[in-house]
């Protein structure tokens, strides 16, 4: 049963303290939950189901695959953490079985994983084929449990991924529902070409915290390689930007992409270690932006105004996602009013990386984000990021669910509730009665009992606008989303239709500039 937090937490204390065995599920950060049990007795099993639905991402190497991450562990992060976290120091003890029921629209044509070996079983949702075979169901599981150590990475692919899909459904009125609602859920990938930008300025924000040790700087190393040499011929200047506990860039300011420079940048690339002590992350990405030659230039002319992507590899392990967020959305937001085009984009490096962190970082830069696991191959992912990067960007989405025509048939009925204003209420006469007299008071009434008074501050009682007729996810009105080649894109609305309503509407209706 969902609660508010507080209302939880109070009926699980209440739960403890009765005796009874209880349990919580909080969440504490964007991407840690913590589980509390209590009274559990000696020698007693608990088995924990927790139920939720999630949005399962794009793999980033191809529009007709899809990437599931399961979190087993948390990696130590920089910073100050929300809550007290239990590290985990020695997991050899600790073990996990996973099996995952796959059910696709069309044929699933490839299940594989860059982390574990897994076992696969196709066109059922069992380990033995025992019934008719179909293939659109797959079944999942680990070919040996597995260590909590690092993320469990599952990649699917199946046929008609990349079509437009929009499942809707309707709860009536007479159903229960307090008023008929249609909810929507939209996934789409894009197919179109935009024109390439003629210039733009690209700046590499490279993780060289401790945490990049090992295989991590290893993978970025070979990644900056290829991003190196994939940078367009003409129109271009760069630069690489090293953080961890402070922050060195390869040049003062950007530099005209040329095979001397880019040779430059190489040497310098293959020189890279996590040696970088912490990860500030924010000081280091506001540095990034202060350094756009649209800043250091200090031009005013919206004319000479020149794009910048700002690409951060990283594994996402710190704990100041707030802070890099605002940032991040101050900086692109002035950029924007400014005339200019500021975007971010990220390369999520490891096996337990921050999946918050590293979509936040590209949502709050209007741009888009793709992992690589150790040892995975990052070749189409860099190709798919760079190419949403060289193009312009569709922004201020909006979608219109309900066709103008479906509009007109929905009777929406209104209550129009006046506030209270002078001449609402009699005004006190000269002619009123007089307040009766209180009777006399006894200092020793043996019929008085004493009655509690009401103490503590009284709880406050907010009154909440209706919800609007299209409540969306992400928030309506201008979607604070672009859309990009290849990148899936979902939208979720709940539109509240009249007491009348007819068919759903056959089209939705997706604006932009």
């Amino acid at each position: 049963v969902v609660k508010e937090k507080l209302e939880a937490k109070k009926a699980y204390e209440q739960a403890v303290a009765q005796g009874k065995t209880a349990g919580l599920l909080e969440q504490e950060h964007a991407d840690v939950f913590r589980v509390s049990l209590g009274n559990i007795r000696p020698q007693t099993k608990i088995s924990v189901h927790i139920s939720f639905v999630s949005i399962i991402p794009h793999d980033g190497s191809s529009p007709q695959t899809l990437r599931i991450t399961m979190p087993t562990a948390i990696a130590p992060r920089y910073g100050t953490a929300p809550t007290n976290i239990p590290w985990l120091r020695n997991n050899s003890q600790n073990r996990f079985e996973l099996s995952v029921s796959v059910q696709m629209n069309k044929a699933v044509t490839s299940i594989s994983s860059p982390s574990h070996p897994i076992g696969l079983t196709l066109g059922c949702h069992q380990r033995e084929l025992t019934g008719e075979y179909e293939p659109s169901k797959a079944f999942v599981y680990l070919g040996d449990s597995a260590m909590l150590d690092k993320d469990i990475v599952i990649v699917i692919s199946a046929q008609g991924m990349d079509t437009p899909r929009c499942s809707v459904e309707r709860w009536l009125k007479s159903d229960g529902a307090e008023e008929t609602t249609d909810a929507y859920a939209l996934t789409l990938v894009p197919k179109f070409e935009l024109p390439a930008l003629p210039s733009q300025e690209y700046i590499f924000l490279v993780d060289r915290s401790g945490s990049m040790a090992g295989s991590r700087i290893k993978a970025v190393r070979a990644a900056l390689q290829i991003l190196l040499r994939s940078l367009p011929s003409r129109g271009t200047s760069f630069n690489i930007v090293s953080f961890g506990s402070n922050y060195t860039s390869l040049w003062p300011t950007s530099q005209a992409y040329s095979a001397e420079s880019m040779e430059q940048a190489s040497k310098h690339v293959d020189g890279f270690d996590a040696n970088y002590g912490g990860t500030e992350l924010r000081s280091a990405i506001e540095f990034a932006f202060n350094s756009r030659q649209d800043v250091k230039g200090g031009s005013t002319d919206k004319n000479d105004k020149m794009p910048t992507s700002v690409f951060v590899l990283t594994d996402g392990e710190a704990w100041d996602l707030d802070g890099i967020i605002n940032s991040i959305n101050q900086n692109c937001g002035k950029a924007k009013k400014d005339g200019s085009l500021l975007r971010t984009f990220t390369l999520g490096v490891g096996n337990q990386v921050s999946t918050a962190m590293c979509e936040g970082i590209a949502r709050a830069g209007k741009g888009t984000a793709v992992f690589v696991a150790e040892g995975e191959k990052p070749d189409a992912k860099l190709m798919g990021l760079l190419k949403a990067a060289r193009g312009g960007v569709i922004d201020d989405l909006a979608v219109d669910w309900v066709d103008s025509e479906d509009a007109k048939d929905d009777d929406d009925e209104f209550e129009v509730i006046t506030s209270s204003k002078a001449g609402d209420y009699p005004e006190p006469s000269a002619t009123s009665p007089p307040p009766q007299s209180q009777p006399p008071l006894s200092l020793f009434d043996e019929s008085h009992v004493d009655t509690p008074a009401e103490t503590g501050a009284e709880k406050a009682i907010v009154l909440l606008d209706p919800p609007p007729k299209i409540q969306q996810a992400p928030k309506s009105d201008k979607l604070p989303i672009p859309l990009y080649p290849g990148f899936r894109c979902s939208i979720f609305a709940i539109v509240k239709r009249g007491s009348n309503p007819g068919p759903h509407s056959a089209n939705v209706k997706i604006t932009g500039k």
